[in-house]
């Protein structure tokens, strides 16, 4: 077998592709290549790995081990290879390369700190720069940014992490929200007693902070996003804290008026690698964010999203 570094990189790229979309047939759509031209890129990545990476056939498309060992040691090697990519280009002054950011899922229906706008200036700058969105928990992405698999992470922060910058962006309301016909839609001032009654729907990364403030010992339902939570809480069958500008905008759901002290503030930031603050690429990004102060809020917003003090 040819050394690693050996390898083409196109190849290796390809045949994550093709991983990714479950076999030549859905890559070619994705990379804009024949299938023949990937059917012949693969059996030349396995010739010069000597690894038989994959069944394909009737039988469908399946890794066979080797393939998902190979898979597994790639976004090793692919990130490396794009973080060498990004420091090249800040050597010589330019923005080129690839800059990838991780979210929370939601961010979109922030009414007041628009990441939109703030997206389509950085690439009015760095228009040869690639940029990678993906969502992730808040958990991962802080994993994800240590590893230099993410430049940045936009999200819930609850504690500092060693070796990470970050930015307050904005706080956001979180509420206990019910279904319309819920027992407890439409009453005034629920106490922790009475919502200890009833099931609770928890972000599988957020499930021990949320379930504490109502004095559960453990949620009955876990998932991972919060769509996945509202349509749990929709259901009727559960109840759950979701942030309030998301879900005021849902229908089906009701707040729950609770007593102080239940709803709470999530602080939302942005968090770098501290060494990877002189890429050109970090940058730019960075002062297209301090460029983009919240919105003055409106009167009904107020409570929604806040400034950090």
């Amino acid at each position: 077998m040819r050394r690693l570094q050996d390898v083409d990189l196109k190849l290796l790229r390809s045949f994550r592709s093709i991983v990714e979309a479950g076999g030549l047939v859905g890559a070619q759509a994705v990379l804009n290549v024949s299938q023949s031209t990937l059917s012949s890129q693969l059996a030349d990545l396995e010739k010069r790995l000597d690894m038989r990476l994959c069944q394909r056939g009737r039988g469908g498309f399946a890794l066979t081990e080797q393939g998902r060992q190979l898979l597994a040691a790639l976004d090793d090697l692919l990130a490396a290879a794009d973080q060498f990519q990004n420091a090249t280009a800040s050597i010589v002054g330019q923005m080129r390369g690839v800059l990838r950011l991780g979210l929370v899922d939601a961010i979109l229906t922030n009414p007041l700190w628009d990441l939109p706008q703030i997206l389509r200036r950085f690439n009015q700058r760095a228009p040869a720069t690639v940029i990678e969105l993906s969502t992730h928990n808040a958990t991962e992405m802080q994993r994800l940014v240590l590893e230099r698999k993410l430049d940045f992470s936009i999200g819930p922060a609850f504690q500092p992490v060693a070796g990470l910058e970050e930015r307050p962006l904005f706080r956001e309301r979180h509420a206990l929200f019910c279904a319309e016909d819920h027992p407890l839609a439409g009453l005034a001032l629920v106490d922790t007693d009475t919502l200890q009654d009833y099931p609770f729907a928890a972000r599988s990364y957020l499930h021990r902070y949320d379930i504490g403030r109502i004095g559960q010992l453990s949620p009955a339902a876990l998932v991972d996003s919060m769509e996945t939570q509202a349509l749990m809480i929709r259901s009727g069958a559960f109840i759950g804290f979701l942030p309030c500008h998301y879900a005021l905008g849902l229908p089906g759901l009701a707040r729950i008026r609770v007593m102080p002290g239940i709803d709470y503030l999530s602080p939302i930031k942005l968090r770098y690698r501290q060494d990877n603050a002189r890429n050109m690429m970090v940058r730019s990004f960075l002062k297209r964010v301090a460029e983009q102060p919240l919105r003055t809020p409106r009167p009904g917003e107020r409570d929604v999203i806040l400034p950090f003090d």
